[in-house]
């Protein structure tokens, strides 16, 4: 079960979990999210939350991606692009969601990956 508190910020939406989240990857390891792991959950332009919530049935994979991004997972971005698609197809059944969802983040994650927006 995920528990998530939310945080005010400044800087929009911000929650964390409050418990550890064990989540099996497509690789067969398993990825250990700790308590207390700080998350936006699914980074939307405010302006789209009406079409693209920043929270949902895709809550799982939003958050094991943006662990592996702030982490900067050795298996780099693509891997961690891919898992939030293989995580979401298993949670969310809108799989027209899922995948504009990873094309924006193939398209745009570059600039969170390197840093360049944070």
């Amino acid at each position: 079960m995920i528990v998530l508190e939310y945080i005010p910020s400044k800087k929009g939406k911000k929650w964390k979990t409050f418990n550890q989240i064990d989540v099996p990857l497509s690789d067969g390891s398993i990825l250990k999210i700790p308590a207390g792991f700080g998350t936006d959950l699914s980074t939307v332009p405010k302006i789209l939350w009406g079409v693209l919530p920043p929270f949902g049935n895709f809550l799982l994979a939003a958050i094991v991606h943006d662990y592996l991004y702030i982490t900067k997972d050795d298996r780099g971005r693509k891997f961690a692009d891919k898992e939030m698609l293989i995580i979401s197809n298993k949670k969310n059944k809108n799989k027209v969601d899922n995948y504009f969802r990873f094309c924006a983040v193939r398209l745009f994650g570059g600039l969170y990956w390197n840093d360049v927006i944070k």
